[in-house]
């Protein structure tokens, strides 16, 4: 059979059905409201971002825990153009490793910048996009002095 004899139909299928987070459904639910949520171990009281039902230091149960939607840069890349969710805001934005102020992990977030990368320590605060449907629907901005 050569490929000219290969018959060939493009087909379109759709499909409806609702995803759940299980254990992380605090963390979206937070996002929604406009809060950043974690957890917080009953055994060892470790905090986790984003939130995890069961500790995976210790293997006691977790709790969801609120935190400030405040925290620190721990390293930063500034992306050649910010990323699509982002792109109405008209910044430059980064990549970035955030700790959370309160927990002892970090996310990888998007910050939105001045146009330079922030460094090392720098402070950033949490903004809630309207629509959450994934984990990167927020990001950081450098936190507004006290000046």
């Amino acid at each position: 059979m050569s490929g000219t004899e290969i018959f060939e139909l493009e087909v379109q299928d759709v499909y409806h059905y609702r995803l759940s987070y299980g254990g992380q459904s605090s963390y979206f639910h937070g996002l929604k409201s406009g809060h950043m949520i974690g957890s917080k171990c009953a055994g060892c009281g470790f905090v986790w971002v984003p939130p995890r039902p069961i500790c995976s230091r210790c293997y006691e149960p977790a709790e969801p825990h609120a935190l400030s939607g405040r925290g620190e840069v721990l390293t930063c890349i500034l992306l050649p153009q910010p990323p699509e969710h982002l792109r109405h805001l008209g910044e430059q934005t980064a990549t970035a490793l955030i700790r959370p102020d309160g927990a002892d992990t970090c996310i990888k977030a998007f910050v939105v910048t001045d146009g330079d990368c922030l460094r090392r320590g720098s402070r950033v605060q949490a903004r809630y996009l309207p629509e959450i449907r994934t984990i990167a629907d927020f990001y950081f901005v450098p936190e507004e002095s006290d000046n």
